[in-house]
């Protein structure tokens, strides 16, 4: 009585529980999430690295192949996250 929710407590808390996700799909679920933040990150992370290198942007490489070694760095970020 006086809540304007209209269901109970009960239904929210089972609808919002993970116990019958298995292994497989939360192991699979995390490795393609690791996996996006690489491929989101990885040219931050190198424009980053280029920048501090003491040659300079330039001749670190510059904006040239940002994404090489990428599909190395997924691979490998794959079974840690």
């Amino acid at each position: 009585p006086g809540s304007k929710g209209g269901g109970n407590n009960s239904d929210l808390e089972s609808s919002t529980r993970n116990d019958d996700v298995g292994l497989f799909p939360a192991l699979l679920a995390g490795g393609i999430a690791g996996m996006a933040v690489d491929a989101i990150l990885f040219p931050v992370d190198t424009m980053k690295t280029r920048l501090q290198s003491e040659n300079g942007f330039r001749a670190a490489g510059g904006f040239r192949n940002l994404y090489s070694g990428l599909f190395a760095a997924m691979l490998g970020s794959a079974p840690n996250a």
